[in-house]
């Protein structure tokens, strides 16, 4: 039976156990990533299967609801056999205390039918890196190689290793962020993830520079078989030396041959997938599910 779960009753080393045996596991469902993602997170549990869900949620206008919190993509129901229909019971199990919610799940059927929920497809797109550098090259779009070429023409250099200061505040300082609109809570979210995933050596920031002044920078993660780009970005000058191209592309050559899949997470976003593809990257497909059991007056406002 599935139940709801409270903050303050969640025993984080079984949570944690039972993620570890998931067989559809993400760094995004630990413990420790949810705690700098979300202090005071809820959850969704079903001890007899081992299946579980987050529940990060806020409170406006007095309602409780449930959001998904920045640079995390899913928040389950990880299982240890998944299926298509474990985000169908988790979504009728759905506690009546949060009768708003907007979150992303794991694959899923995007057609089920929940009464006041609306599913939809999203897209995520990830590189086995089971081969060698060079196999993996060769799977590249035939721009991309171009702009590796260019790269390495104008001299800009890789780092496998940037502090995660250096990191946020290369993120914090980029025009992207002002233009995407990030703002201090999101900031601060993204403080916390970074600082606990290289604290507890799950994260790494990377970088390239020219000369001495970085031009991309981006924070991974390597959990149980899957390294995944968290965040990242490019100046502008970054962008003209395709710095961005080379550093994917290193990440990719120091990890190569090691059976790990790269998940470059995705994006709706028909540029940046093209992006992505021009790695090999291949799509596949989570959910997004809104929930919206408030009454119609207060349902058309949402918190």
């Amino acid at each position: 039976m599935i139940r709801y779960v409270p903050h303050t009753a969640i025993d984080k080393a079984a949570w944690d156990a039972r993620l570890e045996a998931a067989g559809n596991a993400l760094w995004y469902g630990r413990s420790a990533t949810l705690d700098a993602a979300s202090p005071g997170w809820d959850a969704l549990v079903d001890e007899a299967s081992g299946a579980q869900l987050a529940i990060p949620w806020r409170r406006k206008f007095g309602i409780r609801y449930a959001y998904q919190p920045f640079l995390i993509q899913q928040l389950g129901p990880f299982t240890p056999s998944p299926s298509p229909q474990d985000t169908t019971r988790f979504l009728q199990a759905w506690p009546d205390r949060f009768r708003y919610a907007d979150i992303y799940l794991c694959t899923g059927d995007a057609h089920a039918s929940v009464p006041r929920v609306k599913l939809s497809e999203q897209v995520n797109l990830v590189r086995p890196l089971d081969a060698s550098i060079e196999v993996l090259r060769a799977g590249y779009s035939v721009n991309h190689k171009r702009s590796l070429k260019k790269a390495a023409q104008a001299g800009a250099t890789y780092a496998a290793r940037v502090p995660v200061e250096e990191v946020i505040a290369f993120l914090e300082s980029s025009e992207q962020f002002v233009r995407w609109g990030i703002d201090p809570p999101r900031r601060e979210a993204l403080r916390r993830i970074l600082r606990a995933a290289q604290a507890d050596g799950t994260g790494f920031g990377c970088g390239v520079y020219e000369g001495r002044t970085l031009v991309a920078a981006a924070f991974f993660t390597r959990w149980k078989g899957r390294l995944t780009f968290l965040k990242g970005l490019a100046s502008e000058r970054g962008r003209d030396l395709r710095a961005m191209h080379l550093l994917i592309d290193r990440t990719i050559a120091d990890h190569a041959g090691q059976g790990l899949v790269l998940d470059l997470a995705g994006s709706n976003d028909a540029q940046l997938a093209r992006f992505y593809e021009g790695f090999g990257a291949v799509r596949s497909v989570y959910l997004r599910a809104l929930v919206n059991r408030l009454p119609p007056l207060i349902g058309r406002m949402k918190p």
